[in-house]
């Protein structure tokens, strides 16, 4: 079986580990007593019986996973650039299954995490203008800018499993959407999350008042999904903005406010 997930790909091997000998190469599987599998070898033999347990956990945790990354989100963390030494936002919260992108000249703020749960891949990048990291274990993840940490250029985000019970059934939106931002009034960042049900150029900015633009926060080909970017307002002035989705031929705009 092929599997294009590296996640999922995983998860089947692990499975397949647990549930065979390396000694024989072929088994046929008979139920026996409650609880257990008696396997016996191509030749006929009679083998011990084994557990369902392990076999069970497996098959929980690919379940999870798989309904998790059906629903994921894209989260997109920015720096460098007018923004500074920061990353923005510099702490997240996400779902095992969500996907955790950051933009920015990865040349001249090489990214590195320093810490993650037992269990996760570390990550690193230095090339570059966008980076993404899918999360597969539950924990706190911290990272940092590899030249300017000591400048306070750090960063986490923590990832929880997902109510299994309150996920949707669908793996992608099936309209494009533009989600009224939250919080709103804030001060001084808020979070903008958007729906595509396909691949397609997007871009999303923020206008004043007068139609001026104020912030260009995605300007590039997104896929299907749905996807979430945080604001920082940074030294603006209070009042109300107009944040403006484009996909395509899709259209929509959303009033923001900024309340100091």
């Amino acid at each position: 079986m092929r599997y294009r997930d590296p996640v999922l790909k995983g998860l089947h091997q692990e499975l397949a580990v647990k549930s065979s000998r390396s000694d024989i190469k072929q088994w046929n599987y008979s139920v026996c007593n409650p609880g257990t599998v008696q396997k016996r070898c191509s030749m006929g033999e009679s083998c011990s019986a084994v557990s369902w347990k392990s076999l069970s956990i497996a098959m929980v945790t690919l379940f999870v996973v798989l309904t998790a990354r059906a629903n994921a989100t894209n989260h997109i963390i920015m720096f460098g650039g007018s923004l500074g030494l920061v990353y923005s936002p510099n702490s997240l919260s996400v779902l095992v299954g969500d996907t955790v992108t950051w933009e920015g000249d990865f040349s001249v703020h090489p990214l590195s995490s320093t810490s993650v749960p037992a269990g996760a891949s570390s990550f690193h990048n230095t090339s570059g203008t966008a980076f993404s990291y899918v999360v597969t274990v539950a924990g706190t993840y911290d990272y940092q800018c590899d030249v300017h940490f000591s400048l306070g250029m750090v960063g986490s985000f923590t990832a929880t499993l997902t109510d299994v019970e309150g996920q949707q059934a669908t793996s992608v939106p099936t309209v494009f959407k533009l989600e009224q931002n939250y919080p709103n009034p804030f001060n001084p960042s808020t979070e903008i999350s958007f729906d595509l049900p396909q691949q397609s150029f997007v871009s999303l900015k923020v206008y004043s008042l007068l139609g001026q633009e104020v912030a260009a926060l995605v300007d590039r080909t997104l896929t299907a999904g749905r996807h979430s970017v945080t604001w920082n307002a940074g030294s603006l002035p209070s009042g109300a903005y107009f944040c403006r989705l484009r996909a395509g031929s899709f259209t929509q705009t959303r009033r923001l406010v900024l309340l100091r």
